[in-house]
């Protein structure tokens, strides 16, 4: 089973963006998708990107010392940095960038009952995000999931994204059915961005009100299926970019 090898590994969150995409390409096993951590309401304002002493954390990129909302550099590069946090930013890294009391550490539900290490990191609805820990220790980020729509890929790409924006980005694509733990997923195999394999994952979500005004369509893109971007129904469901994973360490495709 996929899962079973990924959570072995000390860095299995890392391992696991690797074998994600490799089992989505094959079509093996059932893994669930990453459960949505909840956001806290805001409390306190951000602190000053550089923390006491001067010195920059060697995992957050340099920063305005002004506050991280007004400032925060809202880029994703997968495989690279998440914004200002890079695979070597630490919890005490992120306490410095956005202040103490903008932070939650939480276990971070995986699917199958298995769950990381996880800070939910509250700066507002549109730029809040949760990083994936490496360790108990939380000195190594590996992964970054539920960012708000503020965060995006240089290509334009992040949650709220459109689907017909995200064929003109793509070129034509795959997606998986709906209804099951891969629902919606897409696969980035074959498309203009081919190089964020393995370190990006996005699922799309559909309208509800589409979905229950198009109930045929819905039905036509369920299950462990692989549909085309241009299948005709999938025009229908106003479907957008739901969710995101992003990788901070590159993986050999």
């Amino acid at each position: 089973m996929l899962t079973s090898l990924v959570y072995k590994s000390r860095t299995r969150v890392a391992i696991a963006f690797t074998l994600l995409s490799a089992a989505l390409v094959v079509g093996c096993g059932s893994v669930s998708w990453l459960g949505p951590a909840p956001v806290e309401s805001p409390a306190g304002s951000p602190s000053s990107s550089e923390p006491r002493g001067g010195a920059i954390p060697e995992g957050i990129a340099t920063q305005s010392a002004q506050s991280p909302a007004a400032t925060l550099d809202t880029t994703i590069v997968p495989g690279e940095r998440f914004g200002p946090v890079t695979k070597n930013a630490t919890r005490q890294d992120l306490a410095a960038q956005f202040g103490e009391a903008n932070l939650k550490d939480k276990e971070i539900g995986m699917g199958e009952g298995e769950t990381e290490w996880g800070t939910v990191v509250n700066l507002g609805p549109d730029r809040s995000f949760t990083v994936i820990w490496a360790n108990p220790d939380r000195t190594e980020a590996a992964a970054v999931m539920n960012p708000g729509p503020a965060w995006r890929t240089p290509e334009g790409i992040g949650v709220g994204t459109s689907f017909s924006e995200l064929q003109q980005k793509l070129g034509p694509f795959k997606f998986y059915g709906f209804d099951w733990d891969y629902g919606g997923t897409v696969l980035l195999e074959d498309t203009r961005l081919r190089n964020y394999s393995g370190m990006l994952i996005m699922r799309l979500s559909m309208d509800e009100a589409a979905h229950t005004q198009s109930t045929a369509d819905y039905q036509a893109l369920l299950g462990d299926e692989l549909y085309e971007s241009s299948n005709p129904h999938a025009q229908k469901l106003n479907l957008t970019v739901g969710e995101l994973l992003v990788s901070l360490r590159e993986t050999n495709n």
